[in-house]
């Protein structure tokens, strides 16, 4: 299982508010002909938090299908409880994936302190049937991984990486230091995806390569052939439109910008909506910018 490269958290399509997963398998054969390393199946983009355990299982079961061998399949299986996350995470191996991504639990964020999350990520490690990939998102759970606790996580033989989206340079540089050799460290914010390549980060799983996949594989590819002047260019190209479908409208406008592009995005569930006219022509021209 190769854990390294670019790796979009795919987002889940909708029709009128339901499953569409033939407009998933549409876009998994566009992506497949990329040089995307794999996929995060129910990340944060893919509006995990949207689904009922019934359509999980059919988005699984869907993009296993299309998935090749030659490109990893990582499923987001955390939940608040451990209990929850462990089974879970068990279902989906069953089902064909290949990594858990567990996000750190945040509802009850006040009682997270370190040693809590720390003895949380052992126990579904040491319970399930895949590695376990960690998943920092301090903006959305509120809840961050610092270094010192991830690098001991790292020394636990199922707990193979993390997806680290916090955004911070330092934070990933340390852990990157502290960890043990072969822990694979993925940043999860494009904006920031060429300095995280410069500090040793493996890959990015990335909202972006969702709608412009290939010119995340070439930022990559240019790094890991010494042509760090071109990297750094492409990614000054791309941050614009990274922090478009990210920070600035989120899910609607990641949605809204793969449209645009020839993939199928369609609407967010509700209470998400996708951009106004004015997001488009903004998401317009930053990819017509992008392409030229």
């Amino acid at each position: 299982m190769k854990l390294s490269g670019v790796i979009p958290p795919i987002i889940t399509p909708f029709q009128k508010g339901n499953l569409a997963l033939d407009k998933l398998k549409e876009n998994l054969n566009q992506w497949n002909k990329t040089g995307l390393s794999g996929y995060l199946v129910l990340g944060s983009n893919g509006e995990a938090i949207h689904l009922n355990e019934k359509e999980k299982r059919k988005v699984i079961e869907t993009s296993r299908q299309l998935i090749p061998s030659t490109k990893v399949m990582i499923v987001g299986t955390g939940a608040e409880s451990t209990q929850e996350t462990i089974r879970f995470t068990n279902q989906a191996a069953k089902m064909g994936a290949e990594a858990g991504l567990v996000v750190t639990p945040s509802y009850f964020k006040g009682s997270m302190k370190l040693q809590v999350l720390y003895e949380h990520f052992i126990a579904v490690a040491d319970s399930s049937k895949i590695g376990i990939l960690l998943y920092n998102v301090p903006q959305f759970t509120g809840v961050n991984l610092d270094a010192e606790v991830v690098a001991k996580l790292s020394y636990h033989p199922n707990i193979i990486g993390i997806k680290d989206s916090s955004g911070n340079i330092g934070q990933l540089s340390e852990i990157i230091h502290l960890s043990k050799k072969g822990f694979a460290v993925f940043v999860g914010s494009a904006p920031v995806f060429y300095p995280a390549l410069c500090v040793g980060a493996v890959g990015g799983i990335l909202a972006v390569a969702n709608v412009v996949p290939d010119l995340c594989v070439q930022i990559q590819t240019l790094f890991d052939r010494g042509k760090l002047e071109e990297a750094r260019s492409l990614q000054n190209r791309l941050t614009p439109l990274a922090k478009a479908v990210t920070v600035k409208y989120g899910i609607g406008g990641l949605k809204m910008a793969m449209d645009l592009n020839n993939y199928f995005g369609g609407s967010p569930r509700l209470p998400l909506r996708r951009p106004e006219k004015e997001g488009e022509e903004e998401l317009k021209r930053l990819l017509v910018r992008l392409k030229g």
